[in-house]
Parts: structure tokens; sequence; C-alpha cells
């Protein structure tokens, strides 16, 4: 493996687990990071053409469920950890594996064709020392899909004259200090610039064209959410979102607007005597009426926006929820949907990014839906839109460009040599799903690798190599997966762009990663677990009721022998990871129960 190059672009954490993975399974492979470190949007950058965080952003995963496989996270990190601790997190990864030499910074990556010889890629690069053109065998994209803004269509933005920007843009509320302002979007981004903006603004706008389901980090009882959903409980969930959508959408979507107005009733500063049905009638008439913030569009299409703290600033009056933009009308008047106009000095537009393609010119677009197949670099088909957080365009009508990538990841022409770890939607924490995809990757590429050298890969009975299907399976595939999205985009244009279809697409990247997983425990109704149960009660306890964290992902032997594309590497510390993540997890929903009896 140690003569195959391999660049991987972008050193967030699909890129820092993807240059990790690939130089475990022998490959010589190199990142490449247009920043000064590592941790992409999670480390702060002051520069307006970089989309980061900032220092007070609180994470939307708890640390029960985060962590890299064989890296737990510091144990006395909060619940939620903020961004500065993330980005601080990976820096030690990246030492903890001695990364470094291997990485790459301040080093802009162009675009990626393949070369004159047509047996692998050239790598335009561009760096303190000017422009080079470096060449590699295989290329991993792991350069995110927050890098280019998209603003709304703005006819009289000359009438304006205050001032207007992305949230990429915002880095600080300073500016903005005794000011009015609109902030547009609805999202998790949205939130934040405006709860960041309360104590600053002299008055602050929320303006949205339509609801979003909002929801608080934590349960009632001071639980947080995300441990609830164990291994088991979320294979069920995929499998009956496969088997019978019809019931499961609706089924989640209820439970989520209930959790809404309970959040949004606990928010309320009403006295003690007001019974908890009096405060869920009222927080529902604020959801729906007052705030406007139902309906919105369903968890089968986009990601609700987590924030505990976005109610209490609406009853509190630090935030005014408003219509959506519609256009300015003068030096500081800002046109809304509904006629109303509002005086403000500053517009904050918090409406999505592009996912752009162009960087790889040669990949392939569409093909299906009554779209042609074109590539990527066709200006009009570089970019699909991420519609999570932008505003819909009563003018655009077009169909968004999606990209012709097997199980979100392979483009099928190019699959033995080139792979996708940005435009994947998980409904998982993405930096564990960007690690085991990348786990999958290096198998898939280890056991192609050793086929084409005619390395022994296994005998009968040993576990087969994670080799990729034919190309014109994986076009039907693909085929199928954008006629899936494109249906439910017709229903609603909030759909978001990459969003996975859970039930093959786990499965498939833990049968290529190896980790063995699926055959020791499933869903209730295949009858997986039972053997875990009778031989290791603990272990199963751990997994089928623990938290959802990626430390069992090594934890189980599926490649004694070491055979290149037969299973990713275990972990001697997996178990114990597994029992104190459990024990740490209990220990702090026992308290916080406690405390809220």
């Amino acid at each position: 493996m140690e003569h195959i190059r391999i660049a991987v672009i972008g050193l967030g954490p699909a890129g820092l687990t993807a240059l990790k993975t690939l130089r475990e399974e022998g490959f010589d492979a190199v990142a490449f990071e247009r920043r000064d470190k590592v941790g992409g949007l999670w480390s702060f950058s002051s520069n307006a053409a970089f989309t980061s965080t900032l220092d007070e952003t609180t994470c939307n995963v708890s640390k029960f469920i985060s962590g890299f496989s064989d890296y737990p996270v510091p144990k006395d990190s909060p619940p939620y950890p903020m961004a500065p601790q993330i980005a601080e997190y990976f820096n030690s990864y990246a030492s903890h594996f001695n990364l470094q030499d291997h990485m790459r910074f301040n080093t802009t990556v162009r675009r990626v064709t393949r070369n004159t010889s047509d047996d692998g890629w050239d790598v335009h690069i561009t760096n303190l020392d000017g422009d080079a053109v470096l060449p590699f065998d295989k290329v991993v994209f792991g350069h995110g899909c927050e890098s280019a803004p998209v603003f709304p269509s703005i006819p009289n933005r000359d009438k304006f004259k205050g001032a207007v920007i992305h949230s990429q843009a915002y880095k600080s509320p300073e500016p903005f200090r005794n000011k009015k302002v609109l902030v547009v979007g609805i999202g998790n981004t949205a939130c934040e610039v405006s709860l960041s903006l309360r104590k600053y603004a002299a008055k602050l706008y929320q303006s949205y064209r339509r609801g979003k389901i909002i929801v608080s980090r934590y349960y009632d009882d001071g639980t947080p959410m995300d441990v609830h959903f164990s291994w088991p409980i979320m294979r069920l969930k995929y499998f009956l979102d496969d088997k019978v959508p019809w019931l499961m959408t609706p089924v989640a979507d209820k439970m989520m607007i209930r959790k809404m107005i309970s959040d949004a009733a606990r928010s309320e500063p009403a006295s003690p005597k007001v019974s908890r049905n009096e405060r869920l009638k009222r927080a529902e008439r604020r959801v729906r009426k007052d705030w406007h913030l139902l309906p919105g569009p369903s968890m089968a299409h986009v990601h609700p926006t987590v924030q505990e703290d976005f109610f209490p600033a609406l009853y509190e009056g630090d935030i005014t929820p408003v219509r959506g933009f519609k256009d300015f009308v003068g030096d500081h008047q800002v046109l809304l949907d509904d006629g109303t106009i509002v005086e403000a000095d500053a517009v904050i537009f918090c409406t999505g990014y592009d996912l752009d393609f162009s960087i790889m010119p040669e990949l392939e677009m569409d093909g299906v839906g009554g779209l042609p197949l074109t590539k990527a670099g066709d200006e009009a088909s570089s970019k699909t839109t991420d519609r999570d957080e932008i505003i819909e365009d009563r003018e655009h009508k077009s169909k968004p460009h999606l990209p012709r990538l097997f199980q979100m990841i392979f483009p099928p022409r190019w699959a033995s040599s080139i792979a996708f770890l940005s435009w994947m939607a998980p409904q998982e924490n993405v930096w564990c799903v960007c690690e085991l995809a990348s786990m999958a990757v290096a198998q898939i590429w280890a056991a192609e690798t050793a086929k084409t050298a005619d390395q022994r890969q296994g005998s009968d009975g040993y576990r087969r190599p994670a080799l990729l299907p034919s190309l014109d399976e994986m076009n039907a595939q693909v085929d199928a997966y954008h006629n899936w999205w494109r249906g439910e985009w017709e229903k609603d244009n909030s759909m978001r762009s990459g969003y996975v279809l859970g039930y093959p697409f786990y499965r498939f990247l833990h049968d290529a990663a190896g980790t063995g997983l699926y055959e020791k425990l499933d869903h209730m109704f295949t009858g997986r677990g039972w053997g875990l149960w009778w031989n290791d009660r603990e272990l199963w306890t751990w997994l089928a009721k623990g938290p959802m964290n990626s430390y069992s992902w090594r934890l189980f032997e599926t490649n004694p022998r070491g055979v290149p594309g037969c299973g990713r590497k275990t972990w001697p510390g997996a178990r114990r990871a597994l029992q104190e993540a459990y024990e740490i997890c209990e220990e702090f929903k026992r308290q916080a129960r406690a405390k809220h009896q």
C-alpha cells in the first residue's frame, strides 16, 4: 500500500480521520488545508472568507456520543463541549496519532483533474510558494460543504445603506452594538448569531419565511436527548423508515413537535402555580401563532434546529420574530413577505451555502429525473444547494443538481480512486460518520489494491474483502437515490441535499469498514443480539442500553490475519472506553434527574 499516494483535501473531522485511517492501512496519504490549523470550521478564524464557529458555539451532540473510535473525548468535558474544546480535541487527535508531518497548511487546492496518461490525478494547489501541480493516485475530498455562501435574490440591494453580510463573515457582535439588526434564517447558524447579538443590538429581528422544528439539547429531566437513542433503537428506526416511511415520517414529526412545545413551555417565565397542561397550551399558541414556527419542513427532509436558549430570548423580547425577507426598499428599510417594513442598520443573511463540486471538473452530475448527464466542470451543474437554511426564492424553480456518488461517497466511474466525505448529511454525529466512512474507504481501496496486485485476500470462511459492486450496479443505486431525493424535493423544496437513507447507508459503511456490529447486534426483529446477551451480558448492556458512541467500531476482531481490505484494525482500549462512557453517562443522568425532581 505504501506506494499508493493519496491526497486528502481538508483537515476538518472528515479529512483528519481520512488521513489517519488511510495511513493506518499503509497508504502514503498527505493532507492539504487552506487554513493554518486543523479543525475546519470548528477552529475559529477571523478571516471573513473562512466559515468558522464562534468561541461561544456549543456542539449539538453530547460528549457521550462524540469522540472518534479509538480516541475518547476527555472525561472532564462538559456534556456539550464548546467550540474551542472541540478544536483542541481535534488538535490532540492529530498529535496523538503523529499526523502533523503529513499535513500541508496554508495550501489551497484549486482543482483536481485527470492526468494525461489517465492513470492518476493532478492536484492543483496554491500556497506561499505559488502555484504547483502534484501527482496522486487517489484523492479524498474532505473539504466541507460550507465555503460558498448563498444570498437570496436582492433586486434593490443598492437602495440599502446599511451593512449587509453573510453569516460566514460574522465573527463578533461588537460591530453591531446599539444597531437595529435583521437576521435572516431560522437554522442553527441564524439562531446562534441572534443569541450572540441579543445583548448588543438595540433591536433584533429574526426573519424567516417558513417555520422550523427547534428543540433543546435536553429533555425536561435534564438528561441529554441524544443519549436515549441506542444502537438497536436507531437500527429499528432506519428499518421502519425504509419499510413504512408513510408511518414513520408523521410519527417522527409528531414526536419532535411535541418536544418542541414542551421545551418552549419549560422556558416560559410563568408562575409555579400554573399547571403543566396550561403551560403546554400557552406554549403551543406561542409556537404556532405568535412565533409562526409551525408548520415547518418535515424531519424526513431537514434536520431540526438544536438550541435551548432561543425560546427564552423570544419570551424575554430580546428577539422579535418577523416574516421572511423580501427586498430592500430604502436607506434603512427592509420589506417583509407580509408587506411590513422594518427599520434596520444591518442585515445578516444566515442563508446557507452552495456545495461546489467544480473542484473536480470530471465529476458526473444528474443523469436522471429529467436532467441530462453533465459534469461538474460545466458551469450550470457545478453547485448543489444546501436548503437547510436557505431562503426559498419564488422566482427560481429549477431543479437542484446532484452529484453521482455511490453511497454518497464514490463517483461510480472513478470509485477506485476518488471519494467524497463532504456531501453526506447523516442523522447521526457527522464527525463519527465521517470517520466510519473513512474506514470504509480505506478498506475498499485496500481490497481493490490487493486484488489488482493479485495478493491473497482470505480463504473460504474468512471475511470477504470490501470490494465495490460493478459499475452498472453502482450507477443503478445512484439513479435510485436521485429519483427518491427528487421525489421528496418535489414535495418540499427544503429537502436537504445529501440527506442519507439510513437503512442501506449505515449497513454499507459498517460492512465495508468491517466493524462486525451488525453481526453482533441489530434491531429486535432480526433476533441478532441474543448470543451477545447470553455470553456477555455486561457488554450487551453497554451497547444496547448505553449511548451510541463509536468505540464499538473497533471492538470486535473481524480480521485477525490482517488481510488487506477485510476489516479495520481493532483498538485494545475499546471495551474499557465503552464501559466508561456508559458509566459516566448513567451517573450524569442520575444526577440530572435528582436535580429536576
